[in-house]
């Protein structure tokens, strides 16, 4: 009885001796950088199932997969799989070890080594277009560095924040690549909910604004476009798109009081003052007129387009030329139904003396106006072909409306240089 425990005690010290040998071993294939031979004989070490509950092994594991998967020639699949195993591994590690001896010894760079692992893995994915596998790299990055920051693991300069907008973006730019547009959606949401102002980040709260607008989601749509004017104030989008979401259901008393309601808020807006303008214009000289006549309709177009013109740039004159066609058209509209009243009746009378002084006012403002274009276009070096049109449309509207005001040497000073224009 006394040679059998002999030999059994000699057999467990040798099988122990065995399997602490595998670990040095393998410890020595990793300082030789030989990587796939510690993969086979850390698999190997682990096909004991008493190995499972030993902590060491698995942070050998941990370094080993890890390591292999940033061989440039791993595929992609192969190097994502061995860094989910190497992160596993860790965890299991530590699991076994309350103490972290091997990851504390080296300030658990590790886990930090993974975290650039799979931003570099996704970056590698994004440049080949393979924008869902980067996709997933980018996120699982994301979970080890959510990992890291609950673990409060400190890597002196190297600081890892909650909220890793260059991840988030890049999320969200593989996945527009992707034509993954709700995926894309989600991660510009979570960098607007930060209130992020920075450059380029614009774009962002505009997406995510015409996203919305697309979706014609008015609550989600309003919500970002106060964020946006609150971010973002000299950015004419958000008035831009605010408008087309009115204007989409063809409601046109809708559209004319927001447009009203915003120039109120915003006086100092050109863009807002024209572009009524513009729609009350078209509205009664457009091809879709529908307010043609309509005085009320006409005395809004006048103010808008005065409020444009206090607005407008030195080098524009695009509302005045606006109104200048507008006040023309109304003196001759005045002037025509005042000619057409032939009674002689008090009341008739007194009505063609009223349509006269409003043609009068009318051809007045547009003679000011007018001139005051007339000296722009005058004081430019050269003019373009729609510059020199509207030059010349001035010229002769001045010289009609001069002579109608029995104004001859005015009358004919603009005649002659509509004449010259011809031949310019």
């Amino acid at each position: 009885m006394m040679k059998k425990t002999a030999l059994l005690i000699n057999f467990l010290f040798c099988v122990t001796l065995t399997f602490a040998q595998d670990l040095d071993d393998i410890n020595e294939l990793m300082g030789k950088l030989k990587y796939k031979e510690a993969k086979e004989a850390i698999d190997k070490y682990f096909q004991n199932p008493k190995k499972e509950k030993e902590a060491e092994g698995w942070y050998y594991k941990g370094r080993i997969y890890n390591s292999l998967s940033q061989e440039t020639s791993m595929e992609y699949e192969e190097s994502f799989t061995l860094k989910s195993e190497s992160f596993n591994a860790f965890r299991k590690y530590q699991s076994l070890d309350s103490k972290d001896v091997y990851l504390l010894l080296e300030g658990y760079n590790s886990y930090l080594g993974l975290y650039f692992g799979y931003y570099d893995l996704g970056a590698k994915a994004f440049n080949n277009k393979k924008f869902g596998n980067a996709i997933t790299a980018f996120k699982k990055a994301i979970e080890i560095k959510d990992f890291i920051l609950s673990k409060k693991y400190d890597f002196g300069q190297t600081k890892l924040y909650p909220l890793d907008t260059s991840l988030i973006l890049n999320i969200a730019t593989a996945a527009l690549q992707d034509k993954n547009e709700e995926e894309a959606i989600k991660n510009y949401k979570i960098l607007a909910e930060a209130n992020i102002v920075a450059e380029g980040y614009k774009e962002i709260y505009e997406y995510i604004a015409d996203y919305y607008f697309r979706k014609n989601d008015l609550a989600a749509l309003n919500s970002i476009l106060i964020k946006g004017k609150k971010l973002y104030p000299e950015d004419d989008y958000w008035n831009d798109l605010e408008i087309r979401a009115v204007s989409k259901n063809g409601d046109k008393k809708a559209l004319y009081a927001k447009y009203e309601e915003m120039i109120a808020k915003e006086p100092s807006s050109f863009l807002l003052s024209y572009n009524y303008a513009v729609e009350l214009y078209n509205s009664i000289y457009g091809k879709e007129a529908s307010n043609t006549g309509d005085s009320i309709i006409s005395n809004k177009l006048v103010e808008a387009l005065k409020k444009a013109i206090a607005n407008e740039s030195k080098d524009d004159i695009t509302a005045t030329i606006l109104l200048t066609n507008h006040l023309y058209n109304m003196s001759a509209d005045k002037l025509n139904a005042s000619n057409v009243i032939k009674s002689t009746k008090a009341d008739d009378v007194k009505k063609k003396a009223g349509l006269k002084s409003e043609a009068n006012k009318y051809m007045d403002d547009c003679i000011y106006y007018g001139e005051i274009a007339i000296k722009f276009y005058e004081g430019l070096a050269s003019r373009t072909a729609i510059q020199k049109a509207n030059y010349k449309i001035l010229l002769s509207n001045l010289s009609d409306l001069y002579s109608i005001k029995k104004n001859p040497a005015k009358a004919t000073e603009y005649e002659n240089k509509n004449k010259a224009a011809e031949k310019l």
